[in-house]
Formats: C-alpha cells, structure tokens, sequence
C-alpha cells in the first residue's frame, strides 16, 4: 500500500484483508511454482496469530505480502513467475517490484532469497527482482501450512492451503530486519518479534523451541540475530522493547504505562537467547 503508518492504530483495517486478497491471487497465479515458495515477513505473523483468544498484544497488521523464493524457481519452467504474475493482474515498477492496484492504493509483492556467500544485493530469480536475505533457505524448510480463502486469479472462489515460514527460521528474519532497518520500521519489527511468541496459536513454548532448532540447523541469518537480541533486547529501557512499546501504544506510551509490555519484550529475548 501506499505510505508507512508509524503505530500499531494507524494500520488501516482493510490492509490485512487487501494483502490475504493478493495473497491468493498470487497463489493461484503461480502454480507452478508452488514448492519453491513460502509465506514470510508482517503477513505469516498475522496467520500465526489471528486466532489466538483474548491475546495481550494483537496480530500484528501489515500492508503487503512478502515470499520466500529459491534460486532454482524457473528451473525447467516453460514461463517466469513473473509472467505468471502479469497475467494475474499484477503490474512491475521500473525498479522491478510487482505490485497489485486495488481500491486502498498499490499492493507490493515482494520477493527474498538466499545467495551464499552474498548477504545483500538482488538477485533476478525467474524474472522477479529478489532482495538477497540470509536465512530464507531455512524458511523453506518445513512450513506451517495453514488455510486461506479468497477469490482466485481467474475470479474463482477458492481455498488453498499455503505454506507459512515456521517460527525459527520467521524470528530469525525478523530480528534482522530490525538489526537492518531504521526509523519506524523498527518498531514494527519489534513488536511483531514480540506477537509471534506471545500470541502465536501454537503457544510460545513452541515458538521458543523452534528458535532454539535453528541454532541447529546452520541458519545463515542466525548470528546476526543472535546479536541483535543481546545487544538491543536484553533490557527494558533498550531500543528494541522501547521501540515495540511506541510502535503499539502510540502517543499514549509513557515510561510507566508501557512497563509490561518492555518486560515481556526482555523475557522473550532471554528466552530466546537462551533456548
């Protein structure tokens, strides 16, 4: 969508609708490519904890729709993605970002992948401008499917299971997104850290655990975000907790009012350190 709200109540409340909605559009579009995606970043938050009753922090909003891609995605393929993606309706900026028109504004679709030894740059995977990020591998590792509903890119209603980035590896991405980011962004990124583990479905034990298996696995982004943590969430008044308290409570944020929250920012981060 257009601009980037700052606070938690400045998200609009079509945005989540309008990203599901190209969601499934871009799903039904790419068909062929369905085992070289995986949901990540704002939106595989919100499905991890949509339906989590009577949560302290809400699902998290978000305004566009991010995908995890292979480097092999047009391996063998008779047509691109991102011819897929045209003929869906989405249209591609001169700086090659695929976006969708809708009624609230231009929907982005964005696009990440892993390029050993490389950790930033782009790359071209199957005619789709790809941001370079550490960790995606993991993220296609052993996704959460879950059910979306929606209206196809031919206008048919339909149900797709989709693959969501697990919680590990979707941490992992999002404690250096902050570690790579300024500005209010960061305080996005905060709490959405903050509302996987509390408010995830799954319960946070198990979002914890699955942090701690990536320390297993080799995860290329994992040391940078093993550092981000210790150096900005570790406590209350550090910038990660305090950003994540902005970004939620907005002008009504105080040292004093925003204590708990801070708090449980720092549990999180020990325990996830720690896992």
């Amino acid at each position: 969508m257009n601009g980037q709200p700052s606070q938690f109540d400045e998200y609009p409340a079509h945005g989540v609708v309008s990203a599901s909605a190209a969601l499934v559009t871009a799903w039904s579009a790419l068909e062929n490519f369905h085992s070289e995606l995986v949901v990540v970043g704002g939106l595989a938050i919100y499905f991890h904890t949509q339906h989590q009753l009577n949560s302290l922090y809400r699902p998290t909003p978000t305004l566009d729709v991010d995908f995890g891609i292979t480097l092999a995605a047009d391996a063998g393929m008779a047509a691109p993605a991102a011819f897929a993606l045209r003929t869906a309706g989405f249209q591609q900026t001169d700086e090659g970002r695929m976006h969708l028109a809708t009624d609230h504004g231009n929907l982005f679709l964005d696009f990440l992948t892993e390029h050993p030894p490389a950790t930033s740059g782009t790359r071209n995977v199957s005619d789709l401008h790809a941001s370079i990020c550490p960790g995606i591998n993991r993220a296609l590792c052993a996704p959460i499917t879950r059910e979306v509903s929606g209206r196809d890119h031919l206008g048919e209603l339909r149900k797709f299971n989709i693959p969501f980035c697990n919680y590990g590896p979707l941490l992992v991405l999002k404690i250096n997104a902050f570690a790579q980011r300024n500005g209010v962004k960061q305080g996005k990124d905060a709490y959405d850290i903050l509302s996987l583990v509390r408010s995830s479905v799954d319960g946070p034990e198990l979002v914890v655990l699955d942090f701690g298996n990536e320390k297993r696995e080799a995860n290329a982004g994992l040391a940078l975000a093993m550092k981000t943590l210790e150096q900005n969430f570790t406590h209350p008044e550090a910038p990660g907790p305090t950003l994540a308290a902005s970004f939620y409570m907005g002008p009504r944020a105080t040292m004093n009012s925003t204590i708990r929250l801070r708090e449980d920012m720092v549990t999180v981060a020990l325990a996830l350190l720690n896992s």
